[in-house]
Formats: structure tokens, sequence, C-alpha cells
């Protein structure tokens, strides 16, 4: 088995993998995730606004690298460092961002392992982000993660979360200005929705599953992530953590601000300051 630390590079077509980063941000763009792309620009224009290039940012969750790519775009002098407990998705984000050379790392790890950091090429990151990931993680395991965050930030560092974050102020009004025709057309279209997600979703990894370059990634994920091909939500709370929650989990380990700076009905892009 390969080092459990990090992904090392495979001989294929790059073009290909990045074909299948476009269909992966086409499938939730399309289906359950509308929000998507002005949501990761959001992110995107906290790290412009807030930090002075070059930013050497930690993509938590970083899956086949959609945000990674963005950034790597708009930040000509960033790197980043992507994180990521799927070898299967790691392997698809080093292909499909092979044109970026050592300005992106990949690191093999599980976020809510408490040791997930040790496999980290660097620390006193610029900035940490993550995009539709760590809604998987409980209220205590993202206690933990954000202790360890506010270890590898820098002072003054950021921690980027774009994420379904309900509220518990439920007639909260929505700050994004599309958000209220977005949020009943999804209302109105969401069985439809999710049955054509789950359609693509199948066809994404079962495509992914036959090409032969990935059987080596495809065996050490079923080492570490006993389960169906395509995976399915089996672990997590139910119902995500709050907004509410979240700051106060990143104000009891230290993060010295937080503040919602887009939202669109319960995606929120919620920023800490280090």
């Amino acid at each position: 088995m390969r080092d459990p630390g990090s992904i090392s590079r495979k001989d294929s077509r790059p073009t290909d993998f990045e074909r299948l980063l476009r269909e992966w941000d086409s499938i939730f763009l399309q289906t359950v995730d509308p929000t998507r792309s002005r949501r990761m620009e959001a992110i995107l224009d906290v790290l412009g606004s807030r930090l002075q290039q070059p930013i050497r940012v930690l993509d938590l969750g970083t899956g086949p690298g959609p945000l990674a790519d963005r950034m790597l775009a708009r930040f000509p002098g960033g790197r980043v460092v992507g994180v990521d407990s799927d070898p299967v998705l790691l392997q698809v984000c080093e292909q499909a961002r092979s044109r970026y050379g050592n300005r992106v790392s990949l690191v093999l790890a599980d976020l809510k392992s408490e040791s997930w950091s040790t496999g980290l090429p660097t620390e006193g990151f610029d900035a940490a982000v993550s995009s539709l990931a760590l809604h998987w993680l409980d209220e205590s395991e993202l206690r933990s993660l954000y202790r360890e965050l506010l270890r590898l930030l820098r002072p003054g560092g950021l921690l980027v979360n774009g994420d379904r974050l309900p509220s518990d102020r439920t007639k909260e009004a929505p700050r994004d200005r599309t958000a209220s025709s977005d949020g009943r057309r999804q209302a109105s279209q969401e069985p439809a929705s999710v049955a054509a997600f789950r359609l693509e979703w199948k066809r994404w990894w079962s495509g992914l599953e036959r090409d032969s370059s990935m059987r080596s990634a495809f065996r050490e994920r079923k080492v570490r992530m006993p389960g169906p091909i395509p995976p399915r939500r089996t672990t997590g709370p139910r119902v995500p953590v709050t907004v509410e929650s979240h700051k106060r989990g990143m104000r009891a380990v230290g993060f010295r601000e937080t503040a919602v700076t887009w939202r669109n009905h319960d995606f929120r892009v919620l920023v800490g300051t280090n």
C-alpha cells in the first residue's frame, strides 16, 4: 500500500481528468447544488479582498479539486495543499491539476482523525478553505478540527467555509438577491434534482471505475473506505451543524472574529479570523 500521507503521480492523460472534474462540477451544479458557482466565487472574493499575494491555502475535503482549481486560476502566485480521505478523488485531482506542477500538494487523510494534519508538507497557512465538505462532521469533530486549524494558520489567517449551514433563526431573510427565486425553484424541483443527481453520480463513478489507470486507487479505497460504488452517505449528522454552533465552536478555540459574508437560504460562507 502507498504512503498514507500523500498521493504519488500516475502516468495518464490529464485532459481526461480535467473533463472528469468539469463533469463533477456540472453534476452538482445542475442538480442538488445550484448555488455552487456563486458560493465558490464568494469564497474566492474573501481571499482576494483580505489576503495579499502570494497565498498559501489549505483545502479541506478537496475531492477532485473544484475549489482548488478555481483558487489556482484566480491567484497565480498561490499554492494549495488539498486534504481528502478518498484516494480515488485525490488521484483525479492530481491528474486534473497536473498543469499547475508544484503549486499543488495532496494529502490523503481523514479530517475526523486527530492525526489528520501530520502529513501536511508545511504549516503557517494564510487560509484554510472548504466547500460542501465539513457538514460531514459533528460538533465535537468540528471543535477538534477548528483547534488544529487555529494552530496551522498564521496570525491573521482565515478559515473560510462554504457549506449548508442552517440557522437556529429560521425566519432570517436571505442575503443573496437571487436566493428567494432560487429557493422556490429548488423546493419545487427537489425530487427530480435528487433523482438526476443519483443517475449522473452513478454514471461518473462507473466510468471512472472502468479506467485501468484507476485500479490501484480503487483497491486502496476499498481498504480505507469499505462501501458501495458509487458511494452513499453513511456517516455524519443527519442535520448539518447550525451556523450559530459553528461560530460558537470557532470562538471557543480562539478564533477572534466570525462572520457570514454570503448567504443563499441555508447555504452560507462563514469566515473566521485567527
